[in-house]
């Protein structure tokens, strides 16, 4: 039949037309879903490939989480056990007092945890060991250091992967103090094998061929869930130790010890200094776990959009039957035939049975038998007097009670006075009479909350009210009252309480910036992350506009769409992965990726959430990239025309020599590129250069006396790299061929040093120990290559000294040339990247 229609705004006619059916509803939504079909269809498998990311992400950290609890439950295990031995009276006298009684209840212990317990006393000694007979000496304990600080710090300690000093095997050892007086006479300890530690690792189920490994304070294997006999004893690799510094728990990638490519969850097991836990899966496994799902979605959703049209028709037509007889059957119920009305009807030819429309029809008849029998129940409680009814002296001391001997058991002479009292839980006794107290002293009607025991043993939440009744001159002639049942009231209140903990936790620790705003923009929330996006604390922003929060074209289209959806329910920015402009205090603006939805109260009220997530870092990296990107086809094509002048000027008189010149001044300027890569492009240090060019011809000596590099540290600009590569070169292949390395017994040293007051930067290459040395009659091509490149391309001189001695080559250049802007260029490994981030000496001699 006609409805009429929603008010469309303000100052429009109300809209009279006919409800369309459902199935025509069915075909406007599969039309709308079919034209984007491919689009969405791309989206999803993008966004299947991220939240596949995060889930695997996810699931390792929680198999970490969940595989260091399980660790740390183990040691608290042995920790409580050795605690309770540490309280031995035997032990009073500390190693010098009568060990028998001890050691047949430290054996018993052991045999309780499964491992060997023992005694060590202050000066390191084991006195006794279950593993041995009593009375037999023993040697002092291995895990020196973790005894040691057991009498330090008179606290339980866990050591670092040890040799048993009893065991001869590998074994960590748990120590707890013996206290007495204040004072640490002695420790009692156990070992934990581990093989023991690897078997409750490989107890968890790890899905994806997980691994879980454990390492100790000194990033030593521990434990393992596969290969235990393998690897337990190593030393973890350097970049898993650089990952987890100063971290509790984290994601990292690399290499393990047996080459292969893994990702890996860690987390730190609480309550045991130094150990890690990790849970590491191969790369390969992740690659072929998001690839066949994807490929599904995307060849699936295509063919299921092609036949949604068809089947929406088709389904429209049999779903009409079984609504019609529900809504026959609904009217039915209204006009008062009760749950009977709604007998099960008939199947039909041409009907879809829907199961959501039979349980429907289900649950609407086991409601109404259920609120009939609710009824019933609640007429039997009424006649028996189920709540009590209580009358009270002046001073409070009950009278009589109707109704309170049938919920607790008391009898009428047992609840009279304070003897109610003792059916109340302890917890609740003194809260009661102080509200009764209370209420006596101000001549008040009193209320309060209790657990009270019922016939059955159950506590159960009630509440007692009591109203006072007063004579002419105000004063308390006795006090009537009832109990009501509010356990389930309070049960509620307590689930709504810890589920608003648990989402006020949430809110508060998210990362993301969360606003609550109502239907007229006014903030009502503003967590923590908010404050850390936009600068402003919670208390400067609610019960303000959002506009604050946004530059001034943003804010005023923003206050129209919440108008016009408001009115017209047209979306304006509700939806997720929008992006905006957010305006901090400082009166910078910040990107946003916001995610807004739109919640209702229990009166009605509108309130939309936002969820808001900087996104300036990521921005800033896609912005890096296409520079980068720019930046390295710069650079490929500079080389190309390095090697297109080389090849156009080397000398082709020989053709044996021409290949070989060629290909070594191109390997140069590959080295040089490739320190360029390593260090992003913005530069490299000048004695990594150095290094990397001049290697090649010490090969045929002994480093300490072939070529000798002296200099500080000095970062280079990335222009100046290649230039400077092919001068070295250059250099080295005239001493190689002609000069100092031409002969054994030869050197080269490269000196440089940073002339700030002249700002220049001086490098000399001397030559010594090679052959008598006689100024050529004429330059040859490497002699002219430098000269062009020191004076032309980098602004700066060269000055040729030929000593009988050796040649002595000076170079200067100007800093604006060859010092990089930053001064910091990132080295490529090893040595060479500790020496770029300052880790060695700045004027210390290398040799090549």
């Amino acid at each position: 039949m006609p409805s009429r229609a929603f008010d469309k705004g303000p100052g429009r006619k109300p809209s009279w037309s006919p409800p369309y059916t459902l199935r025509v509803h069915l075909a406007a939504i599969t039309l709308v879903a079919l034209l984007p079909a491919l689009a969405v269809g791309a989206a999803g498998a993008w966004l299947a490939m991220g939240s596949h990311q995060r889930s695997y992400e996810d699931r390792l950290r929680d198999s970490a989480k969940g595989v260091a609890l399980l660790i740390e439950r183990e040691v608290i295990t042995h920790i409580s056990a050795l605690a309770a031995l540490a309280a031995s009276p035997a032990l009073d006298n500390g190693p010098d007092g009568d060990l028998a009684p001890f050691y047949a209840h430290a054996s018993r212990a052991a045999e309780a945890v499964g491992s060997p317990v023992g005694l060590i006393g202050p000066d390191l000694r084991i006195w006794i060991d279950t593993e041995r007979p009593f009375g037999e000496p023993l040697p002092s304990t291995a895990a020196v250091d973790a005894s040691r600080a057991v009498f330090g710090i008179a606290r339980p300690t866990v050591s670092d992967l040890v040799i048993g000093s009893i065991s001869r095997r590998p074994i960590l050892t748990v120590n707890v103090p013996v206290l007495r007086n204040g004072r640490v006479v002695a420790a009692v300890g156990t070992r934990i094998w581990p093989e023991h530690l690897s078997r409750l690792l490989a107890a968890p189920d790890l899905s994806g061929g997980a691994i879980a490994t454990i390492t100790d304070g000194r990033n030593v294997i521990t434990a393992r869930s596969q290969e235990a006999d393998r690897f337990v004893g190593m030393q973890v690799p350097g970049w898993y130790s650089e990952a987890i510094a100063g971290r509790d728990s984290g994601f990292a990638s690399g290499r393990t010890l047996g080459g292969e490519d893994v990702k890996l969850a860690f987390q730190r097991i609480a309550g045991i200094p130094g150990w890690t836990l990790m849970v590491l899966e191969p790369t390969s496994a992740f690659n072929a776990s998001w690839q066949p799902p994807v490929l599904t979605l995307l060849g699936g959703g295509t063919a299921v959009s092609a036949l949604a049209l068809a089947f929406a028709m088709w389904l429209g037509q049999r779903v009409l039957g079984p609504i019609t007889i529900l809504r026959k059957q609904a009217e039915a119920v209204a006009a008062g035939a009760g749950a009977l009305a709604l007998a099960p009807f008939s199947p039909m030819r041409h009907r879809a049975k829907v199961a959501e429309f039979e349980a429907l029809r289900e649950t609407i008849g086991r409601a109404g038998a259920t609120m009939e029998a609710s009824e019933r129940r609640h007429r039997a409680l009424a006649e028996a007097g189920a709540s009590a009814l209580w009358r009270a002296e002046a001073n409070g001391s009950i009278l009589e009670s109707r109704g309170w001997e049938v919920l607790t058991g008391q009898r009428p002479e047992e609840l009279r006075g304070s003897g109610w009292l003792k059916a109340l839980h302890p917890d609740d006794i003194a809260p009661t009479v102080e509200a009764w107290r209370q209420a006596m002293m101000a001549r008040r009607p009193v209320g309060v909350d209790y657990r009270v025991r019922t016939c059955d043993g159950v506590w159960l939440w009630y509440r007692a009210r009591g109203v006072p009744i007063l004579d002419e001159r105000g004063e308390i002639t006795e006090w009537f009252g009832v109990v009501a049942n509010i356990n389930d009231r309070k049960l509620g209140e307590a689930a709504l309480a810890e589920s608003e903990a648990r989402l006020r936790a949430v809110v508060e620790t998210a990362p993301d910036a969360i606003v609550v705003m109502d239907a007229q923009n006014i903030v009502q929330a503003f967590n923590r992350g908010a404050e850390r996006v936009f600068g402003y604390t919670a208390a400067e922003v609610i019960g303000r506009n959002l506009a604050m929060l946004m530059p001034a074209h943003l804010a005023a289209r923003h206050d129209e769409g919440a108008k016009r959806y408001l009115c017209t329910g047209e979306p304006h920015v509700i939806g997720v992965g929008v992006e905006l402009e957010g305006l901090r205090k400082d009166g910078t603006v910040v990107p946003l990726e916001a995610s807004i939805g739109e919640w209702c109260d229990t009166s009605g009220s509108r309130f939309f959430t936002g969820v808001l997530r900087d996104i300036t870092e990521r921005r800033a990296a896609e912005e890096k990239q296409v520079l980068l990107a720019r930046e390295v086809d710069h650079r490929a094509k500079n080389a190309l025309a390095v090697v297109q002048s080389l090849l156009r000027l080397t000398p082709v008189s020989e053709p044996k020599a021409f290949i070989a010149a060629v290909e070594a001044r191109v390997a140069a300027l590959a080295r040089a590129h490739s320190l360029l890569a390593d260090g992003g492009w913005a530069g490299t240090d000048l004695r990594l250069l150095a290094e990397k060019e001049l290697a090649a011809y010490a090969g045929g000596t002994k480093q300490s006396e072939a070529v000798l590099l002296d200099g500080p540290r000095f970062p280079l600009a990335s222009t100046a790299v290649q230039p400077l590569a092919m001068v070295l070169h250059e250099l080295a292949t005239n001493a190689a061929k002609y000069g100092a390395l031409s002969i054994p017994g030869g050197k080269v040293e490269v000196q440089w040093r940073r002339d700030d007051g002249a700002r220049m930067l001086r490098i000399r290459w001397i030559e010594s120990g090679g052959p008598l040395v006689v100024a050529p009659s004429r330059r040859g091509f490497g002699f002219r290559l430098i000269e062009a490149t020191i004076r032309n391309q980098l602004g700066g001189s060269v000055d040729w000294l030929w000593k009988p001695s050796g040649l002595t080559c000076n170079v200067v250049l100007p800093l604006a040339r060859a010092a990089a802007a930053n001064g910091a260029p990132v080295g490529s490994s090893g040595v060479e990247q500790k020496h770029a981030a300052g880790m060695l000496p700045e004027a210390q001699t290398a040799e090549v």
